[in-house]
C-alpha cells in the first residue's frame, strides 16, 4: 500500500480524537475566561453548597464588607424551602433567578436530599417515593429505574438539577443502625439498584450524587466521628470494588463521608488526599464533582476540625464543593482566600475547584456555550431556556406526579 494512502487512513482514524481534544481545549479555555470574569466574591462562592433562606422570595443572608450579596454556587433545599403547592415552589425557584439577575450574580444550581423513605424533602409535593430498602425488596431494577425516572421529572419541573442520592453503601452489621432503610441491602443489590437510580435521574436532567464514599458506621456523623476498623482486604471488597462498578454509570458527583479508616489514613475521608485524590480520582478514575459532607457536623467540629480548618483540608485533599447546612459561609470563604494568598499551590487547587463547579453548571444548562463575533464564549442561560416556562413546568410536574401515584398504587399498595 502506498505511503500516501496509509497516511490518509491514519488521519481518518485519528481525526475524531483530534476533534474531541480540540473541543475540550475550547471549553477549558472558555471556562478559564468565564472564571476570570467573575468578581472574587462570586468565584469563591461557587465552591459552597449551602442551605438557603425562605420559600417565598429569595434573598441573600450575608454580604461582603463592601455590601455585595453572597450567593452560594449551590443552593441546598430542605422541606421548609418548598411552598404548600407546586405553583408556590416554582415561584420561589424563579425568585432565585430574579434576585441573581437584579444583582448581576451567577445563579446557583439547586440541590435537594431526595432519597425516598425517611429522607424525603419533597414529601408534601411529589408522588410517594419509598425507601431504598423497600424498593429493592419490591421492584426489579428495571421497575426501580422507571420509578426514579418519574420522580426525576417532578424534581426537574420544580427546578432542581442535583439530587444528593442515591446511597451507594451496602448494609453491614457495622452500619445498619445508621443507614437502616436508606441502603438497598447487600453488595450485589447496592450495585444494581444504585446504578438504576443514577441512570434514571441523569436521563431526566437530575444529576445524581453517590454517597457516602467510602462508607460509614452506625455512629451518626452529625454527633460523632465514625471509625471504620477494616483490614485492607475488606476495604477492597466492600468499598472499592462496589464503587468501581457503580461509577461506570457515570454519576455527576460523589459525596465523601466523614468516616475515618485507620488502615488507610488517620484523617476523615472527606479531608483525606489518599481517599479523595489517590483512591477516588486515581484508582477508581472518577472525574466528576467531589462534594464534602456537611463540615458543620459534629463528626468534624467536635474532633479538632472546625469549619475553617476542615474547608482548607478538604480543598487540599481534592474536594471541589464544601457543603454547609448552615446558611452562612462568608467567614469560611474569607479564610480560604486568606490561605490562598499565602500558598500558591492551595490557590491553584482552589481555582481548580471553582472551575469544576462552572463545568458542572455548563453541563447542567445553567451556563451555555455560544459563538459571538466568531469566538466561543460561555454565558449564563435563562431558567426558561434551561427548564421551560413556569406554566409548562407546572403541567409537567402534575403529569409526572399522577404517573408516580399510579405506579405506587400498582406496586406498593396491597389489593391493586
Amino acid at each position: 500500500m502506498k505511503k500516501s494512502v496509509l497516511i490518509f487512513f491514519a488521519v481518518l482514524f485519528l481525526f475524531p480524537s483530534f476533534l474531541l481534544n480540540a473541543q475540550e481545549d475550547d471549553i477549558d479555555r472558555c471556562l478559564e475566561e468565564y472564571l476570570d470574569s467573575l468578581p472574587q466574591e462570586q468565584a469563591i462562592s461557587q465552591i459552597f453548597l449551602v442551605n438557603i433562606q425562605g420559600n417565598k422570595d429569595y434573598y441573600a443572608v450575608e454580604y461582603t464588607d463592601d455590601k455585595k450579596p453572597l450567593v452560594p454556587g449551590g443552593a441546598l433545599f430542605f422541606a421548609y424551602n418548598l411552598g404548600d403547592t407546586i405553583e408556590e415552589s416554582i415561584s420561589f425557584v424563579s425568585s432565585i433567578e430574579k434576585y441573581c439577575d437584579d444583582n448581576s450574580i451567577l445563579r446557583p444550581y439547586l440541590a435537594v436530599d431526595q432519597e425516598g423513605g425517611l429522607v424525603n424533602r419533597l414529601r408534601s409535593l411529589s408522588s410517594t417515593l419509598p425507601s431504598a430498602q423497600k424498593i429493592s425488596e419490591t421492584l426489579t431494577p428495571s421497575q426501580a429505574k422507571e420509578l426514579y425516572s418519574i420522580q426525576a421529572r417532578q424534581m426537574r419541573a420544580i427546578g432542581f438539577d442535583m439530587n444528593l442520592a442515591p446511597v451507594a453503601e451496602s448494609l453491614s452489621e457495622e452500619n445498619k443502625d445508621f443507614l437502616d432503610t436508606r441502603s438497598y441491602g447487600d453488595i450485589p443489590n447496592s450495585i444494581v439498584y444504585t446504578m438504576a437510580a443514577v441512570n434514571a435521574y441523569q436521563s431526566n436532567g437530575i444529576n445524581a450524587v453517590l454517597k457516602h464514599f467510602p462508607g460509614n458506621t452506625s455512629v451518626d456523623p452529625h454527633t460523632g466521628l465514625p471509625e471504620i476498623d477494616y483490614d485492607a482486604k475488606r476495604i477492597e471488597y466492600e468499598f472499592l470494588i462496589p464503587f468501581y462498578f457503580i461509577l461506570s454509570s457515570n454519576p455527576s458527583s460523589v459525596l465523601m463521608s466523614h468516616a475515618r479508616v485507620p488502615a488507610v489514613d488517620s484523617s476523615p475521608a472527606c479531608l483525606s488526599k489518599i481517599w479523595v485524590t489517590d483512591k477516588l480520582k486515581g484508582q477508581l478514575g472518577f472525574t466528576g464533582l467531589v462534594i464534602s459532607d456537611d463540615i458543620f457536623m459534629g463528626a468534624l467540629a467536635d474532633n479538632g476540625y472546625p469549619p475553617e480548618k476542615a474547608a482548607i483540608q478538604a480543598i487540599e485533599a481534592g474536594v471541589h464543593v464544601i457543603m454547609l447546612s448552615e446558611k452562612l459561609f462568608g467567614k469560611v470563604a474569607e479564610n480560604l482566600l486568606e490561605h490562598a494568598a499565602k500558598d500558591k499551590n492551595f490557590y491553584e487547587r482552589l481555582r481548580d475547584a471553582e472551575k469544576k463547579v462552572l463545568e458542572y453548571k455548563l453541563n447542567a444548562g445553567i451556563l451555555k456555550l455560544i459563538v459571538k463575533d466568531g469566538k466561543k464564549k460561555i454565558v449564563q442561560a435563562t431558567m426558561e431556556e434551561q427548564l421551560g416556562t413556569e406554566q409548562k413546568r407546572i403541567e409537567q410536574f402534575n403529569k409526572a406526579k399522577k404517573e408516580g401515584m399510579d405506579f405506587y398504587r400498582k406496586y406498593f399498595v396491597q389489593g391493586n
